[in-house]
């Protein structure tokens, strides 16, 4: 079933003293172009999640952003060191004084010194690991991720069903013309000989071997039936898991025997069906590139 590449998930879990954030997004690449960026307590983490989510990620630019909040009791509560701060304005206000400078704006100056500062939490197991409550969330997310690619890749296929369907309509059409094309030119070539000769002066074996010969070159049942075949196996790629290059490989198939139709046919009634048949398989190449 087609899957597209582009995705989105998130996913958010509350807990008592600790908020967490998981983002995922996806757009179409090549292959697997993994962005992960987690909390810098669990920094280490990041190879583990790159093993482990790449076989489920499988192709695009993929970008996973998980963030923590501590909340509650884990919230780090900002202390003043009293004797640092007094130290610091005693020093300084003694420099200003001998300098004649102005000694009004010394503690706004003094709380920008981070060592004024020091953290302190009030939850003895703020150490705790985390990293399976962060596992929940990021499995959620995937969930979630997954479900929407499934979605997007269902509205894929059906767009591709419709383009397949539509060269096969076009396809039908220069079936039935094909022949009557031949005796077409056979008539042109048979009048443009009468008008430069007398007919009683032709030779009718020569002209049946010259035009079998331009029949052959202008012949495009091969081509015909390659076409029809390229587009059963397309719709049947697309039942296969993660057939995105392949359905590329396939268009390009497509592609080279529309090409082949559109310049052996010489009919402008074929023209018509070959310039329909390229639109749609460019609607089709551009959706390739959107599946996994």
């Amino acid at each position: 079933m087609v899957v597209s590449m582009t995705g989105f998930g998130n996913a958010v879990s509350e807990l008592p003293d600790l908020n967490i954030r998981v983002e995922i997004k996806s757009l179409n690449s090549r292959g697997l172009d993994l962005s992960i960026r987690v909390p810098k307590n669990h920094s280490e983490k990041e190879i583990t999640l790159r093993s482990k989510l790449g076989s489920r990620l499988q192709r695009g630019k993929v970008t996973i952003n998980i963030d923590t909040e501590p909340t509650g009791t884990r919230v780090a509560k900002s202390l003043i060191n009293k004797e640092l701060l007094l130290n610091y304005y005693s020093e300084l206000k003694s420099i200003a004084i001998a300098e004649g400078s102005s000694v009004d704006n010394l503690f706004s100056t003094l709380i920008t010194i981070p060592e004024i500062f020091h953290n302190q939490s009030s939850d003895n197991n703020m150490e705790r690991d985390d990293w399976p409550e962060i596992e929940k969330a990021l499995d959620a997310a995937m969930d979630k991720f997954e479900s929407f690619r499934k979605t997007e890749g269902e509205a894929l296929h059906k767009e591709l069903i419709i383009y397949i369907n539509s060269i096969g309509q076009c396809l039908e059409k220069v079936v039935k013309h094909k022949d009557s094309r031949i005796d077409k030119i056979k008539a042109d070539i048979r009048e443009k000989l009468e008008q430069i000769q007398d007919e009683g002066r032709i030779d009718e074996n020569r002209f049946e071997q010259e035009l079998i010969y331009f029949a052959e070159k202008l012949d495009i049942t091969e081509e015909i039936v390659r076409l029809g075949t390229h587009l059963k196996y397309f719709l049947e790629a697309m039942n296969e898991p993660a057939p995105g290059k392949k359905l590329g490989f396939i268009s390009q198939e497509i592609g080279r025997e529309i090409n082949t139709i559109g310049s052996k046919a010489n009919d402008a009634v074929i023209q018509k069906d070959i310039v329909l048949m390229k639109e749609e398989l460019e609607k089709i190449k551009e959706q390739c590139l959107n599946v996994l």
